[in-house]
């Protein structure tokens, strides 16, 4: 860089004077070459001018170190290393800077001139949702750059960043910036330093990304609610994103791409029945966790953290040993030892040699986060082979204790009972110690209940438990046993009861606090399972299988997005600093998942073909059948039916390798939605039936339920609405009884739609009440329960209320981010507009669909084709819709959208009686289906179907569209019941509603 300083200048800065000490006027030259216009900021610092630069002839800025500011080396220094940083970086988002200057009277620095306003300022009115992001997206995209640079700005907040006269932001003051290297620094902002930073004084790339998420939280506070409309990204996945980015723990904070990521459009899904995508993708997510989980949490085998957290590591001679100190030292409740199979994993997998270096055992220790290590070996004294026991405490690693133990003459019960005596020795006070002392007939019921376990034999473990319970051992492994005896006989209130009892004796145990976790998410007691995860992991962050569980378990309650920037991540890096390629599968399926759930479906194809990398054939045949499928699921929603294919073939070749019956049944599932989508249901259907076969014999019920609500769903696009409803009704029982809420919700969902398309409203109103009033219904089932409301409001005049509940579904589908639903919900919300003459609203509402287009599927496609169809008729009254019918004619569809476009095209329409349209229509006519059966007889114009019209309207006193059929009929009474109708439909309808329908009724 150029540092440009007066021939006159001190040698020392520190002896540098400033002559005057106000401030600068206009016309004052600096350096003989920038002339002052005028002041454009003062700080405690520093002051900003705008000036003329003589040389070049052109505007500038100057930062000038204030003349009461304390000058010295270092402050001068520390403007100069601004000066440094800031040329480094090349960004459209950052102020240019350009010379630093020191002369005998000034210390100061250009930079290029900005015109515009703080974005402190700028706040205090409000904005779009649109500028706002836009803003959000450039200043990510800064910071970005300035941390690849290898610079930290240490400042972001709004008072630092400007607002351009061409409204593009800008970051600026690199005052108390730093490399990354070495710094630092006192200075903060109140309310945008990290916890981290004001303990440390130490500046962060994270300390960053927390204030950047402050930023946020006030741009997000700043838009006003009707322009989210107009984005496509949703306020609750940003307000999420503030929020991760705020959290104490740096390690937590989403990356700078992970924000960018969420700025990213999010592509809408399918449109009919979306209940019915919901209980797929649950049934995807059921399949993962069937096929993927990791092993049931229990107090002797899952790793904890309290006071203090030990690491046994043993050679290949002394894992019996380990095993048994380790169990042990569980009676402990101010000690915690690491399961030694996780140690063992880890030095493998890692490549550590605890036994040879000071180093490796340093490694070790900081990998687990331990305390302390105990470390088992080999020692020869003279001929005679001894057990090294090595006790030493990190970091540091200071020596506790080094013993040796003859073992020719002891048992292994023996020898692990004196080590352990001595550990707690050396680790506990009399006053902390249990003061309990486990026997060698003790240990060795302990030693046979992990043979039991290592034998996956349930029924040895169940009777090794109930010798346990009968035994005298300790207290802890009675109630230890009890707890998982409950557990086995799926008694699981009992089992929560006995785990409480543990943790009011060992509050500090991580392992018993998942194990209490696991049994509430048995129980179906979501919330609490979280806090007790929760509780675990505070207690030990280094378990990635409780992270996975707990994103588990918020995606489960909707929480997909937090689950992926937080839970899921956290459980990668562990899996990835442990090197372990079934547990870096396991969370990049996951992954997948849940951005399937999110719709988000080439983020979800990308982990999936990432989490094949892990999954081979050879090693993970199981989890790769298992990801094939997905992937296949989410090829077929894409429309690449080829490569969902090729994944099919395979898993159905690992399957049938594996003589997995179960696996099966899920490639048959996966078959049946690659046929669903490309409008082959028959062939979907066999595929369905064939996956529920399967599952009838072997299969868990939960699994059962997925495959009968997918037969369920197959007949409901086929036209078969009694079985369907069999089904449905089948699955719905199954479900009630496992307490499983959020399949059993989705199921209401489809059963009040089909009940409600039958004209049964009574039934189709309980279902949905008893939706809304239940505690733990999700957003996803809120908000299609509302889509139903409105259906059903609707469809008996109940217009006001009808527009209620969709705007409600509308809402709650841009709040999650859930843009399958907010797809669903804008068709009908358009054909709302279509039905009530509401011409303009019909416009708007297509003008936001047709953002979404890109990713809609077959039938949402035709269904905008045919709305837009309709706008074109309201609009220029052409009712030539010949190409559209064909279009329907020549192509499989559901029947419920086939005869529903097909009916209104024929009403308003003008088709010769020799056209193919009237053959479909006879061949779709079903009078359960009431509204298109009426459609289709008031489009006839024969005596016989207005007959038949007159007499089934008399069924359906409060349908919508009374007022429009009984004026198709030329009876005297039919004038006088259309004009009852008419009254009786206005008098429901809002305001606009209202006058746009007189307009219609008055033509």
């Amino acid at each position: 860089m150029t540092d440009v300083t007066e021939p006159d200048q001190p040698n020392d800065p520190a002896e540098t004077k400033r002559a005057s000490q106000h401030l600068l006027v206009p016309g004052q030259e600096l350096a003989h070459r920038f002339k002052i216009v005028k002041l454009l900021g003062r700080g405690g610092q520093a002051s900003v001018y705008q000036a003329f630069d003589t040389v070049l002839e052109e505007e500038c800025a100057v930062k000038l170190l204030a003349a009461d500011a304390p000058v010295t080396a270092e402050s001068i220094e520390q403007l100069r290393n601004e000066v440094i940083l800031a040329r480094q970086l090349q960004h459209p988002n950052i102020v240019r800077v350009h010379e630093f200057y020191a002369t005998d009277d000034f210390v100061f620095f250009t930079m290029s001139l900005i015109e515009g306003k703080s974005l402190q300022e700028v706040l205090e009115q409000p904005l779009s949702a649109e500028q706002c992001l836009g803003w959000f997206k450039a200043l990510v995209s800064a910071l970005q750059s300035c941390h690849e640079n290898g610079i930290i700005h240490g400042d972001i907040k709004p008072a630092n960043i400007v607002v351009t006269d061409d409204n593009e932001v800008k970051i600026v003051d690199f005052g108390i910036g730093t490399t990354t290297t070495d710094a630092i620094t006192h200075h903060f902002s109140e309310g945008y330093t990290a916890p981290e930073v004001a303990r440390s004084h130490v500046p962060t790339t994270a300390g960053d990304r927390y204030a950047l998420g402050k930023v946020l939280e006030q741009l997000l506070a700043a838009i006003t609610p009707k322009s989210w409309q107009n984005v496509t990204v949703k306020r609750r996945a940003l307000q999420q994103l503030a929020a991760a980015l705020q959290a104490d723990e740096p390690e937590r904070r989403p990356s700078l791409a992970t924000c960018l990521a969420t700025l990213e459009p999010q592509s809408p899904r399918r449109f009919i029945m979306p209940a019915a995508l919901l209980l797929l993708i649950a049934a995807v997510i059921g399949f993962w966790l069937w096929r993927a989980a990791p092993p049931a949490v229990d107090a002797t085998t899952a790793p904890d953290a309290p006071i203090a957290t030990l690491g046994i590591y043993s050679n290949e001679d002394y894992v019996a040993i380990a095993q048994l100190v380790h169990l042990t030292l569980q009676t402990e409740p101010d000690l915690y030892s690491i399961e030694p199979s996780t140690i063992q994993r880890l030095v493998e997998r890692l490549g550590i040699q605890p036994e040879r270096a000071e180093r490796e055992r340093s490694r070790l220790a900081q990998i687990t986060e331990a305390d302390y290590l105990l470390t088992l070996s080999n020692k020869t004294v003279g001929t005679a082979s001894q057990l090294h026991a090595l006790l030493t405490v990190y970091p540091g690693e200071q020596v506790l204790m080094s013993s040796t133990y003859t073992v020719s003459d002891q048992t292994a019960q023996q020898l692990a009972t004196q080590v352990s005596s001595q550990v707690k020795d050396y680790l506990l006070t009399a006053e902390r110690s249990s003061s309990t002392t486990t026997s060698t007939s003790e240990l060795a019921l302990l030693e046979q209940l992990q043979a039991a376990r290592s034998q996956d034999d349930p029924d040895a473990l169940y009777a090794q438990l109930k010798s346990i319970v009968d035994a005298d051992v300790s207290g802890y492994w009675k109630l230890q046993a009890r707890a998982e005896l409950a557990q086995l006989d799926q008694q699981f209130e009992a089992a929560a009861e006995i785990l409480d009892e543990l943790l009011v004796r060992y509050p500090q145990r991580a392992d018993i606090a998942a194990q209490r976790a696991q049994v509430a998410s048995q129980l179906g007691h979501l919330e609490t399972a979280r806090e007790y995860y929760q509780k675990a992991l505070a207690l030990d962050p280094q378990q990635p299988y409780w992270w996975f569980e707990l994103a588990r378990l918020k995606i489960i309650q909707g929480e997909t997005q937090s689950a992926l920037q937080q839970e899921l991540t956290q459980a990668l890096i562990i899996f990835g600093q442990r090197e372990s390629d079934e547990g870096q599968g396991l969370v990049l399926n996951a992954f997948g998942v849940g951005h399937l759930r999110l719709a988000q479906y080439q983020q979800a194809l990308r982990y999936f073909s990432q989490a094949l990398e892990y999954r081979s054939a050879e090693k993970y045949p199981q989890d790769r059948i298992t990801t094939l499928g997905n992937y296949a699921t989410v090829a077929a929603i894409l429309r690449d039916f080829a490569a969902a294919d090729a994944a099919l073939k395979e898993a159905t070749t690992l399957a049938k390798a594996q003589d997995d019956p179960l696996a099966v049944a899920h490639i048959e599932n996966e078959r049946g939605l690659l046929n669903e989508e490309q409008g082959f249901y028959q062939q979907a259907l066999v595929h369905y039936k064939r996956a529920l076969d399967l599952r009838l014999r072997e299969g868990s019920p939960y699994v059962q339920s997925q495959s009968i609500n997918n037969v369920a769903f197959i007949n409901f696009l086929l036209g078969d609405y009694s079985l369907a409803e069999v089904y449905w009704r089948q699955a719905l029982q199954i479900v009630t009884e496992l307490n499983e809420t959020s399949t059993l919700h989705s199921i209401q969902v489809s059963l009040a739609h089909l009940l409600g398309l039958q004209g049964q409203f009574r039934q189709a109103e309980q279902l949905l009440a008893e939706l809304f009033t239940a505690a733990d219904i999700s957003p996803e089932a809120s908000m299609a329960a509302h889509i139903q409301a409105s259906r059903l409001n609707f469809a008996q005049s109940r217009m006001a209320a009808a527009a209620e509940s969709i705007d409600e579904a509308i809402r709650i589908a841009d709040e999650i981010g859930d843009t399958r639903g907010l797809t669903e919900s804008l068709l009908w919300e358009a054909e709302i507009a279509f039905h009530l003459h509401q011409t303009q609203a019909l416009e708007n509402n297509l003008e936001r669909l047709s953002k979404l287009s890109e990713s809609f599927n077959r039938e949402q496609a035709l269904t905008f084709h045919w709305l837009q169809e309709m706008l074109r008729y309201r609009l220029t009254q052409n009712n030539d819709f010949t190409t559209l019918a064909d279009t329907v004619l020549a192509q499989n569809w559901s029947q419920l959208l086939e005869a529903k476009i097909l009916t209104e095209v024929a009403f308003y329409g003008d088709f010769s009686s020799s056209h193919p349209i009237w053959q479909r229509l006879d061949e779709l006519n079903n009078e359960t289906i009431y509204a298109s059966h009426l459609l289709y007889l008031a489009a006839q114009d024969t005596p016989t179907a207005q007959q038949q019209l007159q007499s089934r309207l008399q069924r359906f006193p409060d349908y919508w569209r009374n007022f429009e059929l009984y004026r198709v009929l030329s009876s005297d009474s039919a004038k006088q019941h259309a004009q009852e109708a008419l009254e009786q439909l206005l008098d429901k309808m809002n305001e606009a509603q209202r006058e746009a329908y007189q307009r219609f009724a008055q033509l």
